[in-house]
């Protein structure tokens, strides 16, 4: 099987953070994700035209984690 371009950019991972858990495709490149699923999505206050705002804090856990800016404050796992 061979690896794409686009492919290799592409990160899953999976977001644990206190009652909130979220699965967030993002590419590493651009810095844009897609929120897969989210157990707060349907009592989010934020939560605005089906898509997380850049300050959520699972969003921020995530940009933390593939830009090693800081350490995240949820626990990221990266899926295959």
């Amino acid at each position: 099987m061979v690896i794409s371009t686009l492919e290799s950019n592409i990160i899953k991972l999976s977001i644990v953070q206190r009652k909130t858990m979220a699965l967030i495709v993002m590419d590493v490149e651009k810095l844009s994700y897609r929120v897969v699923d989210c157990s707060r999505k349907l009592f989010c206050r934020i939560h605005v035209s089906k898509s997380c705002p850049a300050y959520c804090p699972v969003i921020v856990a995530a940009k933390d984690f593939v830009t090693r800016r800081r350490e995240p404050k949820a626990e990221v796992k990266v899926l295959e």
